[in-house]
């Protein structure tokens, strides 16, 4: 006798796994950690996958004969699934294996008693505000590579959220390099909100949510945070994400970010870029490229220098405000990595000559800036 009966689409179903696929991977350790957990309830069908740090619960509408759950190795499910042309598909449960069919096909796959898969923990909600979905993830896409990989430091091995009022703020650094997107939202909050996400759930955030318009419900409790998406034919959810927060104070950031700068210049975003990356296959051992910025003769010049390889220099024209010339060095990488996130034709470069942090903006859009040290050689 079946203890789970539930009719799905293909397509459907294709993109449930997707979602959860990359929370539910291979653990030696725990094998229930590669499973998702398929529990078919009322008219939905629900996926589930959990790391112990991250969870998920994807729903969609089914035909639904029969309640009942099992855990299915994700890795085998998800390819019989992507291989199958027919567009529904019946899936039983008997004892303990799934009994898929489709058109012309059907496959018996040992699964694992839904008992031992971990519980996604519910959340003491303290407070909650809502954003639109793609904005978030397109924003923390700008900010997310930045953080620590170091665990020496937790509290920047993730990113900040502060919100105060309508303006959502995300910032990450790793000592070397800082970024900053601010949000703004269509309702205040009453409360000033702080906390630290993550990197892979900062990652994971993005990947699901990149290209949805709908608003996401974002819900709070003292160390874990909830992101939940509605579903467009009902007022049920479509995907909750769970994750752990990051505990600690984050640092002041707002401290070193310059107010002034002796050196503003004007740049085109393309031929930065461009130059930078010519540059750098003449980079030395700690990827140096010398930027000298010359005022009166409204020029920035590029050097890359290895004594293996030999010299290159790149001159690009700027509108340059300030006096004067000056020199310094920077991490190429950690150069293009500020390039590649803003998007705008132009951009400012703004430095100080006591070998302070530079930061790059788009022009006329004050709500990203990334900030970086220089190589002090």
């Amino acid at each position: 006798m079946y203890k789970m009966k539930v009719t799905i689409l293909k397509e459907k179903l294709k993109e449930g796994l997707s979602a959860v696929s990359r929370i539910a991977q291979k653990n030696l350790s725990l094998p229930i950690l590669s499973s998702v957990l398929i529990s078919s309830e009322k008219n939905f069908i629900c996926l589930k996958a959990t790391d112990l740090e991250m969870g998920i619960k994807w729903w969609a509408l089914s035909k639904t004969e029969k309640d009942g759950e099992i855990a299915c190795p994700l890795r085998i499910f998800q390819g019989l699934i992507d291989g199958l042309v027919s567009e529904k598909i019946l899936l039983n449960l008997m004892d303990k294996k799934i009994l898929l069919e489709a058109d012309n096909f059907n496959a018996e796959i040992n699964g694992l008693d839904a008992a031992e898969f971990p519980i996604i923990p519910e959340l003491d909600i303290k407070t909650s505000f809502n954003i639109q979905a793609h904005l978030l993830s397109q924003g923390l896409s700008q900010v997310v590579e930045m953080t620590a990989t170091s665990s020496v430091q937790p509290e920047i091995s993730g990113v900040y959220f502060n919100l105060s009022g309508n303006q959502l703020k995300m910032a990450a650094t790793d000592s070397f390099r800082l970024a900053e997107k601010i949000i703004t939202l269509t309702e205040k909050v009453e409360e000033e909100i702080s906390f630290i996400l993550p990197q892979k759930a900062c990652k994971e955030i993005v990947n699901l949510f990149n290209e949805k318009e709908e608003t996401l419900k974002i819900s709070l409790s003292s160390n874990q945070i909830l992101l939940e998406l509605p579903m467009a034919e009902t007022s049920h959810p479509k995907v909750q994400f769970f994750s752990r927060l990051i505990e600690g104070e984050y640092p002041n950031y707002q401290e070193i970010i310059p107010q002034k700068f002796d050196f503003k210049s004007l740049i085109s975003r393309n031929l930065f870029l461009q130059n930078l990356k010519t540059t750098s296959l003449f980079s030395n051992r700690i990827n140096e490229v010398k930027i000298r910025i010359n005022q009166h003769d409204q020029k920035i010049e590029l050097e890359g220098q290895n004594l293996d390889i030999g010299q290159s220099i790149s001159i690009l024209t700027a509108e340059i405000e300030g006096n004067g010339e000056m020199g310094v060095s920077f991490d190429w990488r950690f150069l293009m990595d500020g390039l590649a996130q803003i998007k705008t034709k132009d951009l400012i470069f703004s430095i100080n000559k006591d070998e302070g942090p530079a930061v790059l903006r788009p022009r006329d859009d004050s709500s990203y800036l990334y900030l970086l040290m220089p190589l002090r050689t």
